[in-house]
């Protein structure tokens, strides 16, 4: 009886494991921090855009971008003076978002905390929200 009553509830969770997953429809995604957030982040939007292709992500792509379409991982250590370098840090926070195909599996990048919870934010809501071909704006605060 126990060995029955073990085999039935190592079922259900079995069951329950692979009902939890949603599986993403082909296209790319893309999703954005909001006004707000892009304003106490001193005019940076952090933008997450990924791809999937038979339900699995094939490509992610995390950049912040200012008002005029500039790319932070294209400043200089003159214009934007931080260490690690923005240069360093997105590719591989990028890579991590790839890596880890979903949000609370993603690795956090040492000296870009903001940055590596902003992307579980925003690849969080695209997997709860996200239509392919939209943009949809996420609300992060700061403390995240």
């Amino acid at each position: 009886m126990k060995k029955w009553i073990a085999l039935v509830l190592a079922l259900v969770l079995a069951l329950s494991l692979t009902a939890c997953g949603k599986k993403m429809a082909d296209g790319v995604y893309t999703a954005e921090i909001d006004d707000a957030a892009t304003e106490a982040a001193y005019g940076w939007r952090d933008t997450l855009v990924v791809e999937y292709k038979d339900g699995k992500m094939v490509s992610a792509s995390f950049e912040s971008y200012d008002a005029d379409g500039n790319k932070k991982s294209e400043t200089t250590p003159e214009t934007y003076p931080m260490d690690p370098a923005p240069s360093q840090w997105i590719p591989t926070l990028s890579a991590n978002v790839l890596e880890a195909g979903e949000a609370k599996r993603i690795d956090n990048v040492a000296g870009a905390t903001l940055a590596s919870n902003n992307a579980k934010a925003l690849l969080e809501a695209i997997e709860e929200n996200g239509v392919a071909g939209e943009t949809i704006q996420v609300s992060v605060s700061a403390a995240e």
